[in-house]
């Protein structure tokens, strides 16, 4: 099923409107000027009988017709008497396309009217002192009627042809212009997805339907605003409650540790070890927690690989829409994962993509299989039965927190790349986009 864009759809909606209309225009157009030539065609021939029937004059013998000679009864008009004799005008031939309606028409005894496709004809008797003395027949050629039909019709078939084509465009266009707003508005809600979540559209007072739905909008992102700063919030409360019991269950494991012996060392060992990746889990909840996504907030690709003890790189004057500690926080986990799960050295290479930095943090291990790449990064998955599954979907958390994000690469090798938005210096030495 073809699926239209909504500009394609609404031009489609106007050219079948468009055309509709157009043709209910061009019809009525048509049948009026056909009633109207109808009409004028019989008064024409009403006046032209009833000129006629003016000039026959009844006399004792039989009747008389003045002006004989006149114009009017050499213009298809003729005067029969009651036996059907021509008594004036001239007599049509037996070829003429009228002869025979004419000669028809010559003893009709009341008003008679025949139309063909080229022809309308009237009889019509003359009466004197209510006895029909003779009968005046005449004619009027349809052909400049129906040419300026034909004319007509032309005409209004070209100029709904037109309407139609400007219709359709118009709406085109229109369509187009306004989506380009909508449009507009989606690639600045993404560019804020990315740089700056606190940023509103702000219409101002415009009562159109876009600056209604920039403000819906606004609206909406003040609701989620507050959503995540709440979460944040009970987020960072409950990592503060739970650090000061791991904090003394740390404490408690390394005091029993001196005094104990045997397979009690090695228990012990075993809770200190759960209770450290435990504080790790916490910490990056309060990093978390704490991101801010100011887009003002930026640092270079050196200060990064500096943190993580990794040596220069070419990319390291760039900059990154992201602060350099939770960009740490981010990492930490991914580099932690590959050391225990990899195999060979863990390294970090920097590279430059379309308007990203990519940190990717590469074991020799087995990697990632192709179908587990998403689930990796759910909560509680884990390929180890001591693993708490909640390193790598703090990760990306983080990373998406800053505006960042962080996917898994299949094997062969364990490969994550952390995907930073690039940030550029304007000409007057601000941060921009």
């Amino acid at each position: 099923m073809m699926v239209h864009s909504l500009p394609a759809r609404l031009a489609i909606t106007s050219l079948l409107v468009a055309t509709l209309t157009s043709a209910l225009l061009v019809a009525g157009v048509q049948v009026l000027l056909a009633q109207t030539n109808q009409a004028t065609v019989r008064a024409r021939l009403a006046d032209r009988a009833a000129a006629a029937s003016t000039s026959v004059r009844a006399t004792a013998t039989g009747i008389e017709v003045r002006e004989q000679g006149s114009t009017l009864l050499q213009q298809s008009s003729w005067i029969f008497d009651v036996d059907g004799n021509l008594v004036a005008g001239r007599l049509p031939q037996s070829n003429d396309r009228y002869s025979d309606d004419v000669h028809a028409l010559a003893s009709s005894t009341k008003v008679r009217r025949v139309a063909d496709e080229d022809l309308a004809l009237l009889a019509q008797p003359v009466v004197r002192n209510g006895v029909r003395v003779a009968t005046v027949v005449v004619t009027e050629d349809l052909g400049p009627y129906e040419g300026s039909e034909r004319h007509s019709l032309w005409l209004t078939l070209a100029l709904a042809a037109a309407t139609v084509v400007l219709a359709t465009t118009a709406a085109w266009i229109a369509a187009r212009r306004s989506l380009r707003r909508v449009r507009a508005m989606a690639d600045t809600a993404d560019e804020w997805r990315e740089h700056d979540l606190g940023a509103r559209f702000n219409p101002g007072p415009s009562g159109d339907e876009i600056a209604h739905l920039g403000r819906t909008l606004d609206s909406m992102l003040d609701r989620i605003a507050d959503a995540l700063s709440t979460e944040r919030q009970l987020t960072d409360e409950i990592a503060h409650e739970l650090r000061t019991p791991l904090a003394i269950v740390l404490a408690e494991a390394d005091l029993g540790r001196d005094a104990a012996a045997g397979e009690q060392v090695a228990a012990l060992d075993a809770i200190r070890d759960a209770a450290l990746r435990m504080r790790s889990a916490i910490d990056t909840m309060l990093a978390v927690a704490r991101a801010h996504t100011d887009h003002r907030q930026v640092s270079r690709v050196g200060d990064l690989m500096a943190a993580l003890d990794q040596p220069p790189t070419d990319l390291d004057h760039l900059l990154v829409s992201a602060p350099t500690p939770l960009l740490v926080a981010a990492m930490q986990p991914l580099i932690e994962n590959a050391e225990r799960h990899g195999a060979g050295e863990v390294r970090l290479e920097v590279t430059r993509e379309p308007g990203h930095v990519v940190v990717s943090v590469v074991d020799e291990g087995r990697g990632v299989p192709a179908d587990q790449l998403e689930a990796v990064f759910e909560p509680g998955h884990s390929t180890r039965p001591d693993g708490s599954g909640l390193g790598l979907p703090l990760a990306r958390r983080m990373a998406r927190a800053v505006g960042a994000d962080l996917v898994a690469r299949p094997g062969p090798g364990g490969r994550f790349d952390l995907r930073v938005p690039l940030r550029r210096m304007t000409t007057d030495g601000r941060v921009g986009t």
